[in-house]
């Protein structure tokens, strides 16, 4: 997967109005964060370009712009299933556990490191006590000088911050993944008679050890519904065991 970054600020559409009440003040570059996230996740899953004026005129268009606090939470689950994605929610271990599956994350951020009010950020991978964030706000100043938030390249928007504050500042997560192509159904159906039991065995396991902590991995071993990343991640772990 190719990862695309998108700044809300970009010139090409900062000025776009992002408003449900004709505010000039309020353009994609002051508010449209959420939309910008999400369009950065849809346009890596999917191989294509979907811009942030896209996903913001959606936004607007179905009733998620709020009139002063940016973007409603349900807008990702609805462009989710817009663009023929698949989108769920879960917490800080749900998350972690997704992006190392493939999935990509947007999270809503409280007062912290990224915001001193409220802001959407992408989630694009985690490791060794760090997640990889895309954060629409290029030139974001509120990383502080703590050591939490690594910036690595000055004012490209792509920055490294402590599992810590991200497990602490968010307030929700959107798990967002492409569904599974007929190809890797037939895959996975071809496992599921020859190795769910063996999976269901060893997921229950390392639940039981804290290898992993989210019990919907065996929820979804029981209702055979793990897709083809989700099953490769998994695979992963129970070899490495």
């Amino acid at each position: 997967m190719n990862l695309v970054y998108y700044n809300q600020e970009d010139p090409r559409w900062r000025n776009v109005p992002y408003t449900i009440r004709g505010d000039k003040s309020q353009t994609i570059g002051t508010s449209a964060c959420g939309p910008t996230s999400f369009a950065m996740a849809a346009s890596s899953l999917l191989g294509r370009s979907i811009l942030p004026t896209e996903t913001a005129a959606y936004a607007v268009d179905h009733g998620y712009r709020t009139d002063n606090n940016g973007t409603a939470w349900g807008f990702f689950s609805d462009a989710a299933e817009y663009y023929s994605l698949t989108c769920r929610t879960g917490n800080f271990a749900a998350a972690k556990q997704a992006l190392a599956g493939g999935a990509l994350v947007v999270a809503s951020m409280r007062s912290g490191h990224f915001t001193s009010g409220g802001h959407y950020i992408l989630l694009v991978g985690a490791g060794d006590g760090w997640i990889d964030v895309y954060d629409p706000n290029k030139d974001n100043r509120k990383y502080g000088a703590d050591g939490l938030v690594d910036q690595g390249v000055k004012d490209d928007g792509k920055v490294r911050a402590k599992d810590s504050v991200i497990q602490r500042e968010a307030g929700q997560f959107w798990i967002i993944t492409k569904p599974v192509t007929a190809e890797e159904a037939d895959e996975v159906l071809q496992l599921s008679n020859y190795q769910w039991g063996v999976l269901e065995s060893n997921v229950k396991q390392m639940l039981d050890n804290k290898t992993i902590t989210d019990e919907t991995w065996l929820t979804k071993i029981k209702e055979r519904t793990l897709t083809a990343s989700e099953l490769a991640w998994l695979t992963f772990v129970v070899v490495r065991r």
